[in-house]
């Protein structure tokens, strides 16, 4: 008997080192594949969640390691790392920066990802889907969509005297609706960011039929663009409708005080304005005088040239555009989903809000796509020219003249 015990204590003592080793390959075959973004807001909270979800329950042995930080910081990074290859393997960023990284082959083209299906081309919204690429060959996957709608504050209606369930639906109504909370109350009637914002402007300019390049060439001072801003910056800056010149930060800031009636935003506001107990609702963009449409933005996912976990960085593409991710993301952040075919699915009934954002997701356009140096076009050209009629009262034809002049030397 004790021969018989011995015996399988040597036994087990034999195993031991030989199943420690089994772990230790098993954790040296972990594939470790690494994500930069800019996602430090309110949905940072929720991609976070998803990743961990990610990493606890693909059957490949994949490990995403995310590193969040703020926009300007990443794009500031990434100027010293992708030129010497030590970029990571995946990058998220605005689909309008695809060129300034794909022309000089900082990004990996990725038609494969579509050909092979593990991400579905039919699905992603047309603007969104033309936009992850760049000379006609894709570079992105969808990570995120959204479009801006009108956000208007039912409490300022109703001491206007106006209907808070009847927003407006044309630029005349608009017009009159700002008109009469300027003339009944103390708060500003509608406003658009100029400056460090997700683009509001270029929603007027496409509802009178302008654009600012069209067909590779600068179409900024067009008389329909020249009526539009005329139209529009005398509501603001004449009529008092909203500060002349504002932030991004600054009229979001403004709305959530209380003391702006209406303006453009995107859905990742309507959680910070429901909890701040604000009474709004959010509509469709008027329509203006040759079409409705509004202003969408999209962040890709792109797998750069540094990166050698090519499969890897694919089945994480594939699992974060499948339908219960999307799902998932658009009722943790209420961003639409970058998927049309779920636009129906019950659980988003969760968040009232969602389904109002995807209505235009085919009904819209980005903002100045294609480039490889979209920044300085706005930076350098419109945002100055706005600023000028604005600020100074500049007459508007002269000023779209120069910013024209300026568009189109830096796009050649």
């Amino acid at each position: 008997m004790k021969r018989k015990i011995l015996a399988v204590v040597l036994a087990a003592a034999m195993v031991l080192p030989m199943a420690t080793h089994v772990c230790a390959e098993e954790s040296a075959e972990k594939t470790v594949i690494t994500f930069w973004n800019g996602f430090t807001g309110s949905d940072k909270e929720t991609l976070e969640a998803l990743v961990n979800e990610y990493n606890e329950t693909n059957d490949k042995n994949i490990e995403v390691e995310m590193t969040i930080m703020p926009w300007d910081s990443l794009y500031q990074k990434l100027a010293t790392v992708l030129p010497v290859g030590e970029g990571p393997d995946i990058l998220a960023m605005a689909t309008e920066r695809i060129g300034t990284y794909a022309e000089p082959g900082a990004f990996v083209p990725i038609d494969d990802v579509y050909e092979a299906g593990i991400v579905d081309e039919s699905v992603i919204p047309e603007t969104l889907r033309e936009n992850l690429k760049y000379d006609g060959t894709y570079y992105g996957v969808p990570m995120n969509f959204a479009t801006l709608l009108l956000y208007y504050n039912k409490t300022i209606f109703e001491e206007a005297g106006l209907d808070p369930e009847a927003p407006p639906t044309t630029w005349e109504e608009l017009e009159q609706y700002a008109q009469q909370i300027v003339d009944n109350t103390d708060k500003y009637g509608f406003d658009m960011a100029v400056k460090d914002t997700t683009p509001m402007w270029c929603i007027m300019l496409w509802g009178n039929g302008g654009d600012i390049i069209k067909d590779g060439k600068a179409v900024f001072n067009s008389p329909e663009n020249v009526e539009t801003i005329t139209r529009w910056a005398e509501n603001i800056r004449d009529k008092k409708f909203g500060p002349e010149v504002l932030t991004g930060g600054e009229i979001d800031k403004l709305f959530e005080s209380q003391k702006l009636g209406m303006y453009f935003c995107g859905p990742w506001a309507t959680n910070g304005f429901t909890d701040a107990g604000i009474d709004y609702g959010v509509a469709q963009a008027p329509a203006g005088p040759q079409e409705q449409i509004t202003q969408a933005n999209g962040v890709g996912m792109y797998l750069t040239s540094s990166s050698k976990q090519k499969e890897a960085v694919y089945d994480f593409f594939g699992w974060w555009n499948s339908k219960d991710t999307q799902v998932k993301w658009s009722l943790g952040t209420g961003f639409p989903p970058a998927r049309t075919d779920i636009a129906d699915d019950e659980r988003l009934a969760e968040n009232l809000y969602i389904a109002e954002f995807a209505k235009s997701a085919n009904e819209s356009k980005m903002y100045l796509q294609q480039l490889t140096n979209f920044a300085e076009v706005d930076t350098q050209a419109i945002v100055p020219a706005f600023e000028k009629i604005l600020l100074e009262n500049a007459d508007v034809q002269e000023t779209l003249d120069e910013a024209n002049a300026v568009i189109e030397s830096l796009i050649q």
